[in-house]
This record gives C-alpha cells, sequence and structure tokens, in this order.
C-alpha cells in the first residue's frame, strides 16, 4: 500500500480524489514548466484541443472527474498558479480537462512540452 493510502491501482486512486480531493502540499511546484500567465497556458492548450487559427468559441463543458484532476494535477503544480486569480485557474483547468478527455496523457504531455518551450 502506498502513502497515499491506495493499493497502487490508478483507478481507486482517482476515485479516493474524487470522494476527497487531496489537499495541496507545501513546497515547490512539480511541473517542470517555466511561470507564465495564465493566459499563455490557455492559449497553448487550446491549440492542442483545437488545432488551427484562434478560435473565440467558449471551452466544451469538462466532466466533472476531469475537471478535478486536472486542477489536481496540472494547475495546482504550475509554478506560476498561486498567482492565478481564481477565475483564472478555473479556466486552466476547465481547457486541461477538456485536453485529458480529447487527449489523455498523451496530450497533458504535449502540454508540457509546449509549456516548456515557452
Amino acid at each position: 500500500m502506498s502513502r497515499d493510502g491506495s493499493s497502487g491501482d490508478p483507478r481507486r486512486l482517482i476515485a479516493s480524489w474524487r470522494a476527497r480531493p487531496p489537499e495541496p502540499v507545501a513546497g515547490p511546484p512539480l511541473l517542470p514548466v517555466p511561470e507564465a500567465p495564465a493566459v499563455e497556458v490557455i492559449t497553448a492548450v487550446r491549440r492542442l484541443v483545437r488545432p488551427g487559427p484562434p478560435s473565440v468559441r467558449p471551452c466544451p463543458a469538462p466532466r466533472p472527474e476531469l475537471l478535478r484532476l486536472a486542477t489536481a494535477l496540472v494547475v495546482d503544480e504550475h509554478p506560476s498558479a498561486p498567482a492565478w486569480s481564481a477565475a483564472d485557474r478555473e479556466a486552466v483547468a476547465e481547457w486541461v480537462a477538456v485536453l485529458i478527455e480529447y487527449r489523455g496523457e498523451d496530450g497533458v504531455q504535449a502540454l508540457l512540452r509546449a509549456l516548456g518551450r515557452g
């Protein structure tokens, strides 16, 4: 059994997060990306979700469980997140959740590469 109480099964871990989101942990952010304004992160995610010319269409509605996952694994770990407004954090989380739904972990890895080049 791991420190978080899961048996190592990712589905159980995610289910436990859905029931009770983990508390933020003090320390440096875990994402290996440079600091950036939320609008830059949103722009990078939008390019991955909707390739081509920028669109003014709003973000598709993300599934709630993916929204929580996006918040915990990407937004909360971004080095600039503490400086973002609540609305910015919510917008980044929504777009990342849609990215996860469309492209899964490959989408998140593509986002990390795009932000790392920033």
